[in-house]
Parts: C-alpha cells; structure tokens; sequence
C-alpha cells in the first residue's frame, strides 16, 4: 500500500507540474480541493477512488494511468533506425540490437553479421543454455547449428525454433559470412547481461563484445 501511494502522490505531483497547474487550478479542474491534493501530493491522506477518478480527470489523464503500476509511456519504445545500438565483436562480425526496451518483458531481437565460423557456442567453447525461447532466419549465407545431439543446415531463407534449455551452438557455415536475425525470450539475468555488454562495446571500441564470453 505504501508504495502504491507513493507511486500515485508522485505522479499527481509530476503530471501536475508538467501541465503548470497550481494546486487551486487543478482543484478548480477536478472538484478536489487544494487542500486535499496537497494532502495526496505529500503523502498526508489515503485518497478514495472517487477523489482519485476526480483528480485523474482534471489531468487529463486516465484513472488506469494513476493507479498502473508502469506508466503508459513506459509501456511502448520507439527505437529508430538509425539509433540502433552496434558493436563488433572483434574480427568475427557485428551484432544490432534491433527493438527498445519495455518493462517486464523477455523478448529481444537483434541482427547478426557473421564472418565464417563465427557463432554462438562455437566450437572450442561451452555450448549455450538457458530457459527461454529461441528463433532464428538466415537472411544471408548459411548457418550450422547442433541442438542438443542433431544438427541442423539453415540456409538463407529458412528459419529454425527452439528450445534453449537444450544444449546448442550455431555459427555462420559453409565457409561464407551470414546475415541471421535472432529473436528471444531470455531470462532477466541474461536479458541485462547481454544488454550490458553490447552497451560497453558501443562505448569502448577496445573492448569487442564476444559472443562467447560468460554471463
């Protein structure tokens, strides 16, 4: 409860400066008077839902809005093209991060350019696995990829979906690079990890993202 009134006294007080309201022109606005949104504001009152529906629309804003726990605006992400984060790893290729980031959710999707050989869980290295889901197409060039005990040609066009909780790598085949675009659903821990890495390698050419490196 304490929180929930925290969130809402914040966001009264927020949407209220950013209109440039006075606490009078909003009551005048709302039917709540000064006193009682002071009160909200300041955390002196436990508002009714009427006195919140009243406040709600004197600004402009939807009930759902004042008691949702994220706000709507945090709720969708533009990312534009020419904003999409980038970064090398190394000589084997570049990774882009291809969606903006909302709350709560799992899903990400990138693009990868890969130069032959190049991967994920190459071979040499520790096999991949994670709760999830995984969903990859071949755009350019070719890919080899062992799930669990099969493996598994993807050619450009084709698409492959998995289970990540198996054991599995996948790298650019056939001795050409590779053009692959990757959506997933991956655990928070994983999620931000990744999202960490990419951001440093932006930042600091001299440190390449691996796609090997542990999270």
């Amino acid at each position: 409860m304490d929180d929930d009134l925290k969130r809402i006294a914040a966001r009264v007080r927020t949407w209220r400066n950013d209109a440039r309201l006075t606490l009078q022109q909003l009551g005048d606005r709302s039917g709540v008077s000064a006193s009682t949104i002071h009160k909200i504001e300041n955390l002196q009152t436990v508002p009714t839902i009427a006195v919140l529906l009243k406040v709600a629309h004197g600004l402009g804003r939807r009930p759902s809005e004042l008691l949702a726990e994220v706000e709507a605006g945090e709720q969708v992400s533009i990312l534009r093209r020419d904003d999409r984060p980038r970064a090398q790893f190394g000589d084997g290729g570049e990774i882009e991060h291809l969606i903006g980031m909302i709350p709560r959710s799992q899903l990400d999707i990138w693009r990868l350019r890969l130069e032959p050989g190049i991967g994920v869980g190459m071979p040499g290295t520790e096999a991949w696995q994670f709760h999830g889901e995984v969903a990859l197409i071949v755009e350019e060039g070719a890919i080899e990829a062992m799930i669990g005990s099969e493996t598994y040609a993807i050619d450009r066009g084709d698409s492959l979906h998995f289970d990540p909780s198996l054991p599995h790598r996948w790298f650019a085949a056939n001795g050409k690079p590779a053009l692959v675009l990757v959506a997933a659903l991956l655990p928070d821990r994983m999620q931000s990890g990744l999202a960490t890495r990419i951001a440093r390698a932006v930042m600091d050419r001299d440190d390449p993202f691996c796609l090997n490196a542990p999270l």
